[in-house]
Formats: C-alpha cells, sequence, structure tokens
C-alpha cells in the first residue's frame, strides 16, 4: 500500500485514523498500529500478518465497555470500529432523551 492511498483512506468523515507503528512485516510502507479516537471512544487496529487485522474499541459508555473482533481487511476492521463507536454515542443521545 502507498502512503498516498494510506493517507487518502484515514479520512473517513469524522473518523481520522492516525498511524501509530509501520513497518514491522518488512514491508517499509506498511501500517501495522493505527487508532482513531472519537468523542472519548477509541479504537486500534493492530495488523497481525497480511490478512489478519485485529480491533480493539474502548471506552465505550455502555455495555460493552470494550470490545474486539478479527477481520480479513483492513477496510473492515476500520467500518466495525466506526460502527461500534457510532452505536454507542447513538446509545448515549437515546438515554439523554429518556431522562
Amino acid at each position: 500500500m502507498s502512503l498516498q492511498t494510506y493517507l487518502k483512506g484515514c479520512n473517513r468523515g469524522e473518523f481520522q485514523w492516525e498511524c501509530v507503528e509501520s513497518g514491522t512485516y518488512g514491508e517499509g510502507n506498511s501500517v501495522d498500529n493505527e487508532s482513531v479516537s472519537l468523542k472519548g471512544r477509541t479504537a486500534r487496529i493492530t495488523r497481525g500478518g497480511r490478512d489478519s487485522y485485529e480491533v480493539e474499541v474502548d471506552n465505550l459508555k455502555y455495555s460493552p465497555f470494550y470490545d474486539c473482533e478479527f477481520f480479513g481487511t483492513r477496510r473492515s476492521a476500520r467500518n466495525w470500529a466506526e460502527k461500534m463507536i457510532k452505536k454507542d454515542i447513538s446509545n448515549q443521545l437515546i438515554r439523554k432523551d429518556v431522562k
């Protein structure tokens, strides 16, 4: 993956993914760890190999407070993490309206 392709894919609307570590798997331009944060919730993606991505989402306000999954593509990993964060934010807004 080229740097330009990665940087273009980092900007996902309200989510801005950031590279934390790169180059572990012999490719100088590979992104091995990346993270994102939105409204206090965080997600981290760790590349475990060519087609293996572990995603951790934490600091969620509602159950589950932490979750972890494995995916075969970075895109799937990002989509799941962003969905979990958006769902948690939505739950917070719904609960504020109920009170």
